[in-house]
């Protein structure tokens, strides 16, 4: 049985999210707001400090332009755009401009901050089945 992901539970339709159905979030586990989470909801996500930053981050330390996060279907990779500290993924530093394919649960550093990478997919619940 196939999921459809565009109607609600009062059986009302609605454009199906970003990436559905993957989804990709972006939760800070380590700096100066643990809290913060961001959900990737367009094909490039901009990481940094500056203005054009999608998932703003203020750290002296991040770049304006610090890394980008490209979503393609069930595909999602971070590419260094040259930072002046780097951005490592699971330990690793990547070189600029090569792209590293995130997983569940991958840790990305940059600057002062580590963020955890959840990638899932949207499963059919309970009261849409019994619908």
């Amino acid at each position: 049985m196939t999921t459809d992901v565009t109607r609600t539970v009062d059986r009302r339709t609605r454009p199906e999210p970003f990436g559905a159905p993957h989804v990709f979030l972006l939760v800070v586990i380590d700096g100066e707001d643990p809290a913060a989470a961001h959900r990737i909801v367009q094909a490039d996500t901009i990481v940094g400090r500056g203005e054009e930053a999608d998932f703003p981050i203020d750290d002296e330390q991040i770049s304006k332009t610090h890394c980008r996060i490209r979503v393609d279907g069930s595909v999602c990779t971070i590419f260094d755009l040259g930072s002046r500290n780097g951005t490592s993924v699971n330990g690793r530093r990547l070189p600029a401009n090569a792209g590293q394919r995130l997983r569940h649960l991958d840790e990305i550093e940059v600057g002062n901050h580590r963020l955890l990478v959840l990638a899932g997919r949207f499963r059919q619940s309970a009261k849409n089945a019994a619908a």
